[in-house]
């Protein structure tokens, strides 16, 4: 094969694989959501609020993860999430141990966040949806902010 045939061939090659790939952009994206936490973070440390605890993950549309945190009576806590895009409607319920429903962030919207002063110390649980979301996954930024 001479070196014009190759040409031809990888251009060929790159061509269609170019081709191939969606024009927008589906893929996760972690230090999106990361970047947009680390923004509402500096939000509520800003008012006082002190960060527990943060976490990345990654899940498709109609998708739920679920947290298990211990909730203190007594202080004020706001759980934030942000996901990587702007098409993203992310939720947030926080549920008792009994999985009543205790609060809980159904704006949609990719930045929810939920207040709580829970009415007793205990374990709850918080769970992130993702809603509804245009690509195959989303990744999503969530912590926990408290204050005394």
């Amino acid at each position: 094969m001479n070196r014009t045939t190759l040409l031809i061939s990888l251009f060929s090659l790159v061509l269609v694989g170019s081709l191939a790939v969606p024009s927008g952009d589906t893929s996760a994206d972690p230090e999106k959501a990361r970047a947009c936490l680390d923004s509402m973070v500096s939000g509520a440390i800003s008012s006082g609020m002190r960060v527990r605890g943060t976490d990345i993950y990654s899940a498709g549309p109609q998708s739920a993860v679920t947290y298990r945190l211990t909730l203190y009576k007594g202080m004020s806590y706001v759980l934030l999430g942000c996901a990587d895009g702007d098409d993203v409607d992310l939720d947030m319920r926080l549920y008792d141990s009994e999985g009543q429903l205790v609060s809980n962030d159904k704006s949609p919207d990719p930045q929810p966040f939920v207040d709580v002063e829970p009415p007793k110390t205990g374990e709850y649980v918080l769970e992130v949806l993702v809603y509804k979301s245009s690509a195959p996954n989303t990744d999503f930024a969530v912590a926990v902010a408290y204050k005394y």
